[in-house]
């Protein structure tokens, strides 16, 4: 019989998992979860201290003579603030005591409730760290709740032993109750970290499709892709990248336009995976995000491989994290000579060299891609502004090394400016920067700043405001214009630029941008501002004709779509947005 509490539920189920076995009990009503639920469960060995006082000096003791991480469990209200003095020990002393605290729902915080002082209050060095599970209402704080206790007991052994407390939030005042129905643990997924010292069994890849996402990344040396290029010589991988992944090596394809104009249902048929291994930063690519966060339950391991060793569960189905460097993961990963038959990329580029780029498209940020992009000499720097920018490049299939930046990490309008203008500072090759107007507004100023070279190019989109909100249905239900995506706050550039010394050209035609082209990717005695002016609807419609090109999915999906699509138009027109609106909710059922 177990508790009605969830988050509670969850930590019994990891602690096994992590094979923590010995839990120092002390006596209290808020946790009682914890406390039934491991005292009929022979797996734990458990120790009753009253004094919660003596528990951790206890729990340190255990661990001296055992070696193993010991938890301790205490109810709420004061008992937390009787760890201090322990786990202050245990933090000098480097004891990996495991501090299972209580607390009463938030809304009691500060409102004189009986026993409910803040209960993550702790001092810097009485833990390494704190975390907290919130109480479960749906899947999304139920994957919050798994990852975060995985976390901290990871947490526990990372870069050194220590005291964590790990902090369960009740769902009210009575969350002690159980249920008798309840009678196993949840299964939950656990995470287990790796080190170099740590026996790999390259084996376990064996008849697996591999799917090695790489994000945000600097250029990767030979060495590196080497060994990356090995690894997938011996085993059935492919390595999806976008621009700012900045690999160009053998077995990569940029899928990104693949699975942005594909459904999850053909992506589950044909291109799940069975492990996804990713590397570098942030991706910045929806499509895979959603693909891979959107997949079934348990249907592909992912494991992480980064320096940091840090939890960074970004599909809701992390299982592994390998502390180590990429070329060590890979080399000690990559079994032996014998070629892999690549059944898994062979359906990846299969799907890639039907892409249809060949599309009438208006005068846009895509259609300028689709041009630039065959004519920006090799070995260019390419900056990226989000989000129009950076997603319509990434649907580009480069047939050349260029070495792209963004700042899609902290994937904030401003920067993009500022770090080209950084970047040409450090290369006598050209340095492109593709913006839209709210994201060069937004960092105007960076065109003043003296070290400014002649290999600037900017290509600058102007389309009266924020895209993204005038692009999906929003703009079906609310007035974006105004407010939301700020129109009518940018005329156009010439001004400014001209004062800072670039060279202005401005593109109202396909044909004119066209012949502007040459000089805009060739050397010059100025850095040059090339700006379009194109329109919402131009962004839209130049969007929604590559993905249509380019549809991936099954009949009675690709029909639904089609009745959608071409429905909204017609309804939007004669009836309005309110009548659209319900429309589309009854379709979507």
């Amino acid at each position: 019989m177990y508790t009605i509490l969830e988050n509670a539920r969850i930590v019994i189920s990891l602690l096994k998992q992590h094979n923590i076995r010995h839990i120092v009990l002390s006596p209290g009503g808020s946790n009682i979860p914890i406390t039934q639920g491991v005292q009929e469960d022979p797996f734990f060995i458990c120790h009753s201290v009253v004094d919660e006082r003596s528990a951790i000096y206890f729990a340190i003791g255990l661990y001296q003579q055992t070696g193993e991480i010991i938890a301790c469990s205490c109810t709420s209200a004061q008992a937390t603030r009787n760890y201090i003095p322990g786990l202050t020990e245990a933090y000098y002393k480097h004891a990996p005591i495991l501090a299972l605290t209580m607390s009463k729902h938030p809304k009691f915080l500060g409102q004189d409730y009986m026993q409910c002082p803040i209960q993550t209050s702790l001092p810097i060095d009485a833990v390494k760290a704190s975390y907290t599970l919130p109480r479960i209402n749906d899947n999304n704080d139920r994957e919050l709740v798994i990852r975060t206790a995985n976390e901290a007991l990871l947490e526990l052994t990372h870069h050194g032993s220590g005291p964590v407390q790990l902090n369960i939030e009740e769902l009210d005042s009575e969350t002690w109750v159980l249920d008798r129905n309840i009678k196993q643990l949840d299964e939950v997924r656990c995470i287990h970290r790796y080190h170099y010292w740590d026996n790999i069994d390259a084996s376990e890849l064996n008849n697996k499709s591999i799917l090695i996402v790489i994000g945000d990344h600097r250029e990767f040396t030979p060495a590196e892709q080497l060994c990356i290029e090995r690894f997938c010589h011996t085993h059935n991988a492919v390595i999806y990248t976008n621009l700012v992944s900045n690999y160009y090596g053998k077995y990569a394809i940029n899928g990104n336009l693949a699975v942005q104009s594909s459904t999850q249902q053909y992506f589950n048929q044909n291109l799940l995976p069975d492990i996804v291994i990713s590397t570098g930063a942030l991706t910045g690519d929806y499509g895979i995000y959603s693909r891979l966060n959107s997949a079934p339950k348990d249907s592909f391991q992912h494991w992480r491989v980064s320096l940091d060793g840090n939890v960074v569960d970004t599909y809701g189905k992390l299982t592994r994290v390998y502390e180590m460097r990429e070329e060590d993961f890979f080399t000690r990963n990559s079994n032996d000579d014998t070629e892999n038959n690549h059944s898994y990329y062979t359906k990846w580029l299969s799907l890639i060299q039907t892409l249809n780029y060949d599309v009438q498209l208006p005068l846009s940020n895509l259609f300028a891609a689709t041009l630039l992009s065959k004519t920006i000499p090799q070995g260019s720097t390419l900056v990226l502004a989000i989000h129009n920018s950076l997603r319509v490049w990434n649907f580009m299939q480069m047939n050349h090394r260029v070495h792209s930046l963004s700042p899609v990490n902290a994937f904030g309008i401003d920067g993009a400016t500022s770090m080209t203008i950084g970047a040409s500072c450090a290369t006598e090759e050209l340095c492109f920067l593709i913006t839209g107007d709210l994201a060069y507004l937004y960092d105007i100023n960076a065109l003043s700043i003296r070290e400014k070279r002649n290999n600037i190019r900017i290509l600058l989109c102007n389309n009266n405001g924020g895209f993204e909100f005038k692009g999906g249905n929003l703009n079906d239900y609310v007035d974006v214009g105004k407010y939301i995506a700020a129109d009518n706050h940018f005329i156009n550039s010439q001004g400014w630029a001209e004062t800072n010394g670039f060279l202005y050209k401005k593109v109202t035609d396909p044909t004119q941008l066209e012949q502007e082209l040459p000089l805009f990717t060739s050397p010059s005695d100025q850095p040059i501002i090339l700006e379009i002016f194109t329109s919402p609807a131009n962004e839209k419609e130049a969007y929604d004709n590559l993905i249509r090109a380019n549809w991936h999915g099954t009949p009675d999906e690709t029909t639904k779509r089609e009745i959608i699509s071409g429905a909204s138009i017609i309804i939007k027109t004669i009836a309005g947005k309110t009548v659209l609106k319900k429309i589309k909710q009854i379709i979507h059922k």
